[in-house]
């Protein structure tokens, strides 16, 4: 229970759900009326109520009910043991909130990569970062791969308007929030050598390649480097170019081999892997069903 803003949560019960039905423990009994009759109830994030018929404490059954809530069980997929908290708005009023928890945190996971990539400076993508590693109890590096990975798969390569920058600005700007995750899945460090420095506001030092001039952002079309490989990159003889599944992972330059540190290849590999297993044995299974 949060005392401060009066709330609590229960876990789904497969017989509540099936009637569609909200069960109040015990202990929570004061925070509703004492006689049968209607009650006004907000589910989720919505803001208009809803006016639901409610039961008081019976001593039998030992708890307080809450009926009218098998379509909002059905549009929200509520499965048994999923916790849903309730809130009191305005005891006078007799309002309430009702909120599915994992509806909420997905909500809120959707506006952090929202706002993780429309973000317009570094710290903000930062910021974004962090809230989408708390709300996904995962590290931030674990949350950046999984990201530029799901950024990959979601859009193809795009075409960017061609800039001629002066000699101060000589690399284009990537995004902060595909920046901040590149920095976060590599430490900053170059794909190349690895080298990197702390700036003097403790951040480490890289730069952003873009593998095609004319293709946008795409995490397929970028590599972390440090000034010295972006150079070569821009003024070497480049040649031997090795991909796996699109992700480039060596190339030659000036003659020598190269291997590109790319974690994404290898978690891409393995995803296609499991993939093609999964189907395999659903297809197998398919066939022992019909035979």
């Amino acid at each position: 229970m949060d005392k401060d803003r009066e709330r609590f949560t229960v876990r789904a019960s497969a017989s509540r759900l099936d009637k569609g039905l909200f069960a109040i423990p015990q202990k929570f009994k004061d925070w509703f009326p004492d006689e049968k009759g209607q009650i006004h109830v907000v589910f989720d994030d919505e803001d208009t109520p809803k006016t639901l018929t409610f039961h008081p404490y019976d001593a039998t059954t030992k708890e307080s009910r809450i009926f009218g809530l098998r379509n909002w069980y059905l549009k929200r997929g509520v499965r048994q043991g999923d916790l849903v908290s309730v809130t009191l708005e305005d005891r006078q009023r007799s309002l309430y909130r009702i909120a599915l928890e994992r509806y909420i945190r997905e909500r809120r996971e959707l506006g952090a990569r929202q706002g993780l990539e429309a973000a317009v400076t570094d710290s903000e993508a930062d910021r974004q970062l962090t809230l989408l590693s708390q709300l996904t109890r995962r590290r931030p590096r674990a949350v950046a791969k999984e990201e530029l990975l799901r950024i990959a798969s979601t859009s193809g390569p795009r075409s960017r308007p061609s800039v001629l920058p002066r000699p101060a600005e000589r690399h284009e700007v990537v995004p902060s929030g595909i920046r901040v995750l590149l920095r976060e899945l590599h430490d900053g460090k170059c794909q190349l050598c690895s080298f990197t420095f702390d700036k003097r506001n403790g951040e480490p030092y890289f730069e952003v390649h873009h593998l095609d001039p004319a293709i946008g952002h795409h995490p397929k079309n970028l590599l972390v480097v440090c000034a010295n490989c972006h150079a070569q990159f821009e003024h070497a003889t480049i040649s031997d170019f090795r991909w796996a599944g699109g992700w480039l992972v060596g190339l030659t330059i000036n003659g020598e081999q190269l291997t590109v540190r790319q974690p994404l290849a290898v978690d891409s590999r393995l995803r296609t892997m499991i993939g093609l297993i999964i189907v395999v044995a659903l297809s197998r299974a398919a066939r022992r069903l019909v035979g």
